[in-house]
């Protein structure tokens, strides 16, 4: 009693132990990285496939197929080569014995050896002397190798696309030395020796599946939690790439996913407010940004360019600001706004910057001119139809007027050290201005030499020149008519 109850307390202490290693052995491989995670699965897979695939499929399967196919070839001939020795003597002259060797060579074909397709008999001078299946042709061993099958008493095998060939010497044993009398042959069908390599490699693959099913089990059953991680990873990164910013993906562990998942989400919330922050810089800066790659090198103090400049400006505004609500006011501006910032960004202008009910834009390129006025008479219909919308409405209408100008310009960063911004400056800047403000309701007014980039696309009026300050000649302008648009 004592010697079992003894027994009995160690055997609890022992399952205690392993059940402890065991707790503390799964806390450690949770806590490990998952490359090391997933080399310890990949390791066990290897291991199985391999063991799995020595033990059942490899050992004696190459030396068991060999040698029954030798075994059998090499009891039909030497059965057939004692049989025929003796007729072979006198076949050359008899015709008696010369039919008994081919009545032989019939009987050996008709013994229902599977894959044996014909079996011939040849003298010593390589001449057939008797064959079950002529249509197969007359063996493929070369006259110099028939020299030496006939000195030694041993099994050659030969092969081409159809068969394998086994050829074996026909000897007369006489007194002190072997009479060589010729040789037999049989043709083994090479389909039949590939029958059973299917059958071991229908095993192989068998067993593989067995073993890539077992593998695909554990690696499930170990690495799920990771693998949920990754597609959920996966399905935030699709929402992310089609412009949803509202994901968040919680972290399930400590280890490199869960890391990975707290630098997925400060990823999207940092996106989050560079598209907001985009909404507050002027497109232009955002281009140089993106032009210069990001990198941390200042962009120029200034450079010369040509370019196109447009000025809107939404007459009558501050009238309207003094009778409204200022949350009336920003809701009206802004729809404005947005219209024109379509039709400007649609024809490859880059919105520069508000001032108050003002927009500045600019187009560059050798269409400069054109997609700049375009943009303009589109603009003004856009604000005509808008307008019928609203009185329809019973809402306050707008109008707004346009100037354009072409000329050289100072490009570059602009501000303070703590705040700039990238944009252009010069006399065209203030002429595309001064422009804008002669501009009435619904009216566009461009500086006169650029209706010669028009391409005669549109109609024009010429008014009155202006005087600018510090120029001594005034300035031509006109008027583009976008209600006689000429179409070519």
């Amino acid at each position: 009693m004592f010697i079992s109850a003894f027994w009995q307390k160690q055997s609890g202490h022992i399952v205690a132990g392993l059940r402890g290693v065991l707790v503390r052995a799964a806390a450690m491989f949770s806590s490990l990285e998952i490359k090391f995670k997933l080399s310890i699965n990949i390791a066990i897979i290897v291991v199985l496939v391999i063991v799995t695939y020595s033990l059942l499929i490899l050992p004696g399967q190459h030396r068991v197929l060999t040698k029954a196919t030798d075994n059998t070839c090499i009891v039909l001939l030497k059965k057939l080569s004692q049989n025929v020795r003796g007729l072979m003597l006198q076949s050359i002259n008899d015709p008696d014995a010369l039919a008994e060797v081919r009545a032989e060579v019939i009987r050996t074909r008709s013994m229902g050896v599977e894959g044996l397709e014909y079996v011939l008999v040849k003298n010593r001078r390589d001449s057939v002397v008797a064959h079950s299946n002529p249509e197969w042709g007359n063996g493929i061993l070369h006259p110099n190798e028939v020299a030496d099958l006939l000195k030694n008493e041993a099994m050659v095998i030969r092969e081409n696309n159809q068969v394998y060939e086994y050829y074996y010497p026909i000897i007369m044993p006489d007194k002190d030395r072997k009479i060589p009398l010729g040789y037999a042959c049989v043709g083994f069908s090479k389909s039949f020796f590939a029958e059973p390599l299917n059958k071991t490699k229908k095993l192989i693959f068998t067993y593989a599946a067995l073993v890539v099913i077992v593998s695909v089990w554990g690696i499930y059953f170990f690495a799920r939690k990771m693998v949920n991680q990754l597609h959920e990873l996966s399905r935030a990164a699709r929402e992310v790439g089609s412009g949803n910013l509202e994901v968040h993906v919680a972290p399930r562990s400590k280890d490199e996913l869960g890391q990975l998942t707290g630098e997925f989400n400060n990823m999207v919330m940092h996106l989050r407010e560079k598209v907001q922050m985009q909404k507050f810089v002027s497109k232009l800066t955002v281009q140089m940004i993106q032009n210069s790659g990001g990198s941390k090198m200042e962009p120029q103090e200034g450079e010369r360019r040509y370019t196109t400049i447009f000025f809107s400006d939404i007459r009558n505004f501050s009238t309207y600001a003094e009778l409204s609500e200022p949350e009336q006011i920003i809701k009206l501006i802004n729809i404005y706004f947005d219209v024109q910032t379509q039709i400007i960004e649609a024809n490859g202008g880059v919105l520069d910057k508000f001032m108050g009910d003002q927009i500045m834009a600019l187009f560059q390129g050798p269409d400069g001119v054109e997609n700049a006025v375009r943009a303009a008479v589109e603009i003004q219909r856009a604000v005509r139809e808008l307008n019928k919308q609203r009185d329809v409405a019973g809402e306050l209408p707008l109008w707004i007027g346009i100037g354009i100008n072409h000329g050289m310009a100072v490009m570059g960063k602009m501000g303070s050290k703590n705040r700039m911004d990238y944009t252009v400056i010069g006399d065209v800047v203030n002429i595309a201005n001064r422009l804008c403000g002669l501009a009435r309701a619904g009216q566009i007014v461009v500086e006169y030499s650029l209706t010669r980039r028009l391409n005669g696309h549109y109609a024009f009026t010429r008014l009155e020149p202006i005087y600018v300050r510090n120029r001594m000649k005034p300035v031509d302008i006109c008027e583009i008519d976008y209600d006689r648009e000429i179409i070519l």
